[in-house]
């Protein structure tokens, strides 16, 4: 019974991973793409089982299968991000907040506690991050969604100029905010999207990648994308947005910084997840800080970012 389980299951994995790098054939394809990372560890664990009990060729094709998905993983470990100039650079963290929360008073506290220059909340309505702007605090509200509506909330320190890009399908416009850095402007740019489960879901993630792009592309000055796309950096949606747009992922080389769901199991917890929530970057600018976390009982990781301007080369 193992071998025969070992084999199916090993055999799914290896036919998956070639038909994620068709993403753009059906959208069924690129939503296996977000999983490179687990279906690295389970190639690898069935090519063992399958060598140790059946002893077959099979398990060649689980290790190929392991490796594939390794090469597609590996710039984020050997990845690297051009060098800052040394001066001090814009923090922003993106959290998404859907739902409850095991304590939000705690969640807020965290966030002002950041003392981030901007504040991106995915997943609330208009007044959840009120407590935050009180009379004496640094922060204001930069952009809140419509009554009874959930969406994207965001505070922030300065004074700030934004902007909406909307979609044909999608109701959550792309927000800009344009944010005052050294003699220039960085633009902030970010949207809530939840994984892409169905055909309409994926076109509505396509489409506002295909905005994005169009936005950085337009733009004289650097841009940030930051937040919750509806797709991961694996999927051919996000791979032809990097690879046309000059953006440039800034978790290379900082690792696998999975942000969702959050997990409490030991050891293996903080792996289980996937990277849905990104930092993109023109040339001009490089992250200075890149982290996920803390575990702040929400089904994100918050991503904290510093972004600041490249040494001329």
């Amino acid at each position: 019974m193992l071998v025969v389980t070992t084999i199916f299951v090993g055999g799914f994995v290896t036919v998956v991973t070639a038909l994620a790098f068709l993403g753009s054939a059906w959208w069924v394809y690129d939503f296996f793409a977000n999983f490179r990372w687990q279906l690295m560890w389970v190639a690898l664990v069935c090519a063992i089982v399958y060598a140790l009990t059946a002893r077959g060729l099979a398990s060649v094709l689980f290790v190929a299968a392991a490796i594939v998905n390794g090469f597609v993983l590996s710039p984020l470990w050997f990845g690297s991000q051009p060098t800052g100039t040394g001066e001090d650079g814009i923090t922003v963290v993106s959290l998404d907040m859907e739902g409850s929360t095991s304590d939000e008073e705690r969640v807020l506290n965290w966030l002002f506690d950041t003392d981030a220059d901007l504040i991106i909340v995915s997943g609330v309505g208009p007044d959840r991050l009120l407590p935050l702007v009180v009379d004496g605090s640094p922060y204001r509200v930069i952009v809140s969604p419509p009554e009874n509506t959930t969406g994207i909330a965001i505070i922030g320190k300065g004074p700030f100029t934004t902007e909406e890009r909307r979609t044909e399908t999608t109701d959550e416009p792309i927000h800009l905010v344009n944010m005052p850095s050294g003699d220039g402007i960085i633009t902030i740019a970010t949207a809530w999207a939840e994984l892409a489960t169905s055909g309409p879901a994926a076109s509505a993630v396509d489409e506002r990648i295909a905005e994005i792009e169009e936005i950085v592309r337009t733009r004289d000055h650097p841009v940030a994308v930051i937040g919750q796309l509806g797709a991961t950096r694996f999927t051919s949606s996000m791979r032809g947005l990097l690879s046309s747009s000059g953006l440039r992922d800034a978790s290379e080389g900082s690792g696998y910084l999975a942000t969702t769901p959050v997990s409490g199991i030991p050891l293996i917890g903080g792996w289980i997840g996937i990277p849905l929530d990104v930092a993109l970057m023109t040339s001009d600018i490089t992250p200075l800080q890149l982290e996920t976390g803390p575990d702040i009982g929400v089904n994100h990781l918050p991503l904290t970012v510093t972004v600041g301007p490249v040494t001329e080369p």
